[in-house]
């Protein structure tokens, strides 16, 4: 019996040295890709930061307000209340990698911003970056209500 319980610790769910997840993909070898380490962090924050607070019914403080944010004036206080809330929340849910710097850029053409999270997670180094936009307020705030 236990070896079925360490193939499936190994194999499905990972090992204490080693962060396992699964992400919902088309493919020929199924419906889910499994993702480990830092993409597997990577995953879990992109999920917090565009997870709108109390639409999560099992916890409703988790997720994050940046959808709130779309609207504000386009300075550095934005850009720090922005920064703050991110390393807040992820501080907060999700604090296995370290974040070496976010930087905030606003759209151009509409209303909105673009984040870069640069993460450093034993020794690898990633990126993670997301867009959020009037078109995204939208939806969040039918979600909300």
């Amino acid at each position: 019996m236990s070896n079925f319980l360490d193939r499936f610790n190994k194999t499905v769910v990972g090992i204490k040295s080693k962060i396992a997840d699964y992400i919902p993909t088309i493919s020929p070898q199924g419906d889910f890709k499994r993702t480990t380490n830092l993409d597997a962090i990577l995953l879990s924050w992109n999920n917090i930061l565009l997870t709108p607070v109390r639409t999560y019914t099992f916890d409703p403080e988790y997720g994050c307000e940046l959808y709130k944010m779309v609207f504000e004036p386009a300075d550095t206080t934005t850009i720090q209340k922005i920064k703050d809330e991110i390393l807040s929340k992820l501080q907060t849910y999700d604090d296995r990698a370290r974040i070496t710097n976010i930087q905030v850029d606003f759209l151009t053409n509409k209303k909105g911003f673009t984040i870069a999270i640069q993460v450093e997670y034993e020794g690898e180094r990633s990126e993670l970056g997301l867009t959020l936009d009037d078109s995204m307020y939208f939806r969040f705030m039918e979600v909300t209500e």
